[in-house]
């Protein structure tokens, strides 16, 4: 179910928008906004495990500062709430290559295989069409096997040249 936005916003008609994972838990998507800074601190201190996806999050508060401060001023950042808490953030963030956009999602543990993973990508997918991106690429480790099945689901494929790489990468042409 998507919920209408204001007009004039390039996202309306997409964000905020609602998902459900496979026990029909309801969470919201929404797009980041600056006062939401503290609050995705307090999630990235508090993901585990640490450095799990090459060497993200960054440990330690300082570190995880840091990393915010790099990524948020660019490309289009999503938060996942479940009731009324933060429980996962997608981002789409441009790439030298025109049209491209890099694509990474963190969810809390608690919040992992119940397939919210792969409604926020499908959900991300829509967002980047919205945004006129070509395509979505990301890298992930291959035994990383619950993100991969939630990629494809998504609809990434893996970029042939990378399958026997220690991280795979995927794209998904939009």
């Amino acid at each position: 179910m998507t919920i209408p936005a204001s007009a004039g916003d390039p996202l309306a008609g997409v964000l905020p928008a609602t998902v459900r994972d496979k026990e029909n838990r309801v969470s919201a998507v929404r797009p980041y906004r600056p006062d939401d800074r503290e609050s995705l601190e307090r999630f990235y201190t508090c993901y585990s495990p640490k450095r799990e996806a090459q060497g993200l999050p960054p440990e330690g508060a300082h570190r995880i500062a840091r990393w915010l401060d790099s990524i948020l001023g660019q490309g289009t950042h999503l938060l996942v709430e479940h009731e009324g808490r933060l429980v996962g953030h997608a981002m789409l963030i441009p790439t030298d290559r025109p049209g491209v956009s890099e694509y990474a999602i963190f969810l809390e543990e608690g919040a992992r295989g119940q397939g919210l993973g792969t409604e926020v990508n499908i959900l991300s997918a829509e967002v980047a069409r919205t945004l006129r991106i070509d395509r979505l690429w990301l890298s992930v480790e291959p035994r990383n096997r619950r993100a991969v099945r939630s990629y494809e689901k998504a609809g990434f494929r893996f970029r042939p040249e990378t399958v026997f790489t220690p991280e795979v990468e995927m794209e998904l042409v939009l």
